[in-house]
């Protein structure tokens, strides 16, 4: 009587799942680093949205320099005045590490006395001046 033990495995059949299972952890890996990129993409751009509405709600609070401003724009009653042309008044300014662009229409969108609102659109970019986020609203003067 010849009893043949098949337990266990043999090395060949070892190493064959251990080349499968490195091939698909390799190919698995590849996904991490553009993740990780892609997280980073997405906290800079949430951040940038955050920055442009703080802008937006600091910019609303100047409507008593602005109302100075718009009645002489050399009065340098609003910081980071850049020029002008026919229909705006462009500023520029920083915020962290991004530059902002401010433009206020120079004429009010709603003129109901006593108080006129002013469109302001404001952009937040990168040091490459690629856009990272924009909004749009009002500044209301009294």
């Amino acid at each position: 009587m010849h009893l043949r033990n098949q337990k266990g495995m043999t090395l060949i059949e070892i190493l064959l799942s251990i080349v499968i299972l490195s091939i698909i952890l390799v190919t698995a890996m590849k996904f991490f680093p553009q993740m990780g990129m892609m997280n980073n993409q997405n906290e800079t751009k949430q951040q940038a949205v955050n920055d442009v509405k703080e802008l937006l709600i600091d910019w609303q609070k100047k409507g008593d320099n602005l109302k100075t401003f718009l009645a002489d724009p050399s009065s340098g009653a609003i910081s980071g005045y850049d020029h002008n042309d026919a229909n705006y008044y462009y500023f520029k300014n920083k915020k962290g590490k991004l530059n902002a662009e401010i433009k206020i229409k120079k004429t009010p969108d709603l003129n109901t006395n006593p108080s006129k609102a002013y469109l302001v659109h404001i952009k937040l970019k990168n040091d490459r001046e690629t856009t990272i986020s924009e909004t749009y609203g009002y500044i209301i003067v009294n």
